[in-house]
């Protein structure tokens, strides 16, 4: 909302705006508590540009939010910022406090000023208790002294950055117009409102669907592109970028909406931190809860992916002090988010094709991770976007993570091979199980398979033929009948589902021949489709589903498949690693990918 005010080049103590005080658009979704906290009926938010808080006489407002709230570590331990100022912008008299939040300690009020704002006439206050805190999230706290407004400011500083960085938005996209044009239109509204922006942030569309226009792109560069999944796309942008000076790289999905702002602070930790290959991890907010935070940064470790700081919400303030604790937990970011300077770069991606790459990218560049409140993006729920491909993407990236990072022994590959296969066999989505028992033969072909299927061709095609069983398509309530009552399980119930594999064995006059209905998840509740023959899996925002069938013989039939396979995976399993840690450094390196793109990098430097 506010100006974007970053170098004023040639004006030696020129503030530098650090983070701005932003409201949320007409069309966000996104709650007004995540931007301020009206304490009274007297503060009302107008939406529409520009966006405005408006108070009457008495009217009073706090700050201590997810995206207006400011991080005292990020700034302090991380920057080492020595100075701070607030400008703010509107019209009126206000009474403005700052306070700070910490874990574990009271509340404490720092400093008070009366101030009178005139339109057009930004005012800027020195804070003089910066240079004491260490820790916590710092907000400023208004009271209306008469009628008036606030049109949002900044937090500046006169220090100057540590390095003058030139950063890529690197965006890969494969047929996602609908959400990658929306997303780029805000990206260039954001350069275009700071025209200081424009000679160190330029973004990149990695087009590997081969379909954006010059002019849908605006003033983004698009790249045309081999579709090598997001390892390939996000992989050329980084080399564009490293041929073309930038100094720092920031790889986004092209689904994942985020406010330029969190670019504007991102960039500015760049430039600002003291640690040189620190690389900045944008939280992922849930679409369907946008109050909700879904990671903070992320940790694989023997074949588990955690979701850091998962479920904290993000109206709370106590949550928002516990999203910021530095427990250097994390050992990936994902790249819906993630910045890093290039020159920290000694692995390049891992051509996983999309799952996995963003997880060995930082695992095997051990880049210091660093997550802040306010830098993040938005997405759609990874449970609704589960698929018999996303399956086989997702285990086959696992198993093979696993190797590469010292798993040792096969019980823990089974293990997570099991759960997965169980969790879909018992879902009736027998497609799943049959995508997973791929992925386990692909994985046993060694690394070689994934160089020589890198485009996925093959493997899309194979996929493709299963997938219209479990294809999420147009689904109407009215047109089918549907149980949706939720069953308690006992002692006795559960030990009948044991036994029974939860239903497979019972005999058919004990099975329902009705539709249980379930939201869209990874896999069913299990308790709720006991004796059911059918279930319907259902996304109520797009308002699509499909119907899965319980088929007794076809479960046996991979049951069986699928223990064989983890008998022969046992067998192979000590030679397959050594095959893939041996692999790895040829298969990470910037000449193996320039190579794979040598006659895209030849005619792009012709045409240069």
């Amino acid at each position: 909302m506010a100006t974007q005010e970053i170098l004023k080049e040639n004006v030696k103590d020129a503030p530098m705006v650090l983070q701005n005080i932003i409201f949320p658009a007409l069309q966000s979704v996104i709650p007004e508590e995540l931007y301020f906290r009206a304490l009274n009926e007297k503060v009302e938010l107008f939406r529409a540009a520009p966006e405005t808080l408006s108070f009457h006489a008495g009217g009073r407002a706090a700050f201590d939010t997810y995206f207006n709230g400011i991080t005292v570590e990020r700034w302090r331990e991380l920057c080492a910022i020595e100075n701070l100022n607030l400008t703010l912008e509107g019209n009126g008299k206000f009474i403005v406090r700052f306070g700070l939040h910490q874990l574990a300690l009271p509340h404490r009020w720092l400093f008070e000023q009366t101030v009178e704002l005139k339109e057009g006439t930004p005012v800027s206050l020195d804070l003089p208790f910066w240079a004491g805190l260490e820790r916590g999230l710092l907000y400023m706290w208004v009271e209306a002294l008469e009628d008036g407004y606030l049109r949002g400011g900044n937090v500046s500083t006169t220090q100057r950055p540590v390095r003058d960085a030139r950063m890529a938005i690197v965006i890969t996209h494969f047929n996602r117009k609908p959400h990658l044009l929306p997303a780029l239109q805000k990206l260039e509204a954001g350069l275009n409102s700071a025209p200081q922006w424009k000679d160190r942030v330029q973004v990149i569309v990695v087009d590997n669907s081969q379909n954006v226009t010059p002019d849908e792109a605006g003033s983004a560069l698009v790249i045309p592109n081999r579709n090598l999944g997001g390892a390939g796309g996000f992989t050329r942008g980084l080399l564009y970028a490293k041929d073309h000076g930038f100094t720092h790289c920031l790889f986004m999905d092209d689904d994942a909406s985020c406010d330029f702002e969190a670019v504007c602070r991102a960039y500015m930790l760049l430039s600002y931190s003291t640690e040189d290959r620190a690389a900045i991890v944008g939280s992922q907010l849930r679409e369907t809860v946008p109050w909700q935070l879904h990671e903070a940064g992320a940790r694989f470790v023997k074949g588990r992916w955690i979701a850091r700081k998962h479920m904290l919400d993000m109206r709370n303030v106590h949550h928002l002090l516990l999203a910021e604790m530095d427990d250097s937990a994390a050992n990936y970011g994902g790249w819906w988010f993630f910045a890093f300077p290039i020159s920290a770069v000694r692995h390049f991606p891992y051509p996983f094709f999309v799952r996995g790459d963003d997880a060995e990218f930082s695992l095997q560049n051990k880049f210091p991770l660093v997550t802040m409140n306010g830098i993040c993006s938005m997405a759609e729920d990874f449970s609704v976007k589960e698929s018999p491909m996303t399956r086989y993407l997702g285990l086959r990236a696992t198993m093979v993570l696993m190797m590469l990072n010292g798993e040792e022994k096969s019980k823990p590959y089974l293990d997570v091979f099991l759960v997965w296969f169980r969790g879909v066999l018992f879902s009736y989505n027998y497609a799943s199980a049959k995508a997973l028992i791929l992925a386990m033969k692909h994985v046993m072909e060694g690394p070689e398979f994934f160089v020589r299927n890198m485009d996925m061709a093959n493997v899309r095609a194979q996929i493709g033929a299963l997938t219209p069983s479990e294809k999420m398509v147009p689904y109407d309530l009215k047109d089918i009948e549907v149980l949706h009552h939720h069953h308690h399980d006992g002692r006795i119930r559960r030990l009948a589902r044991l036994v029974t594999l939860n239903g497979t064995l019972l005999p058919a006059v004990l099975m329902r021949d009705d539709v249980r209905f379930q939201f869209k998840d990874f896999n069913a509740a299990f308790r709720d489709i006991f004796r059911f023959k059918h279930v319907l899996y259902y996304h109520e925002a797009t308002r699509t589903g499909y119907v899965a069938t319980q088929n007794r013989k076809l479960f046996f039939e991979l049951w069986k498949e699928g223990l064989a396979l983890c008998a022969k995976f046992a067998r192979a399993m000590p030679a397959l690693q050594q095959a893939y840690v041996k692999a790895l450094p040829n298969m990470t390196t910037e000449d193996f990918w320039r190579h794979v793109y040598k006659n895209e990098l030849t005619t792009e430097k012709e045409n240069s």
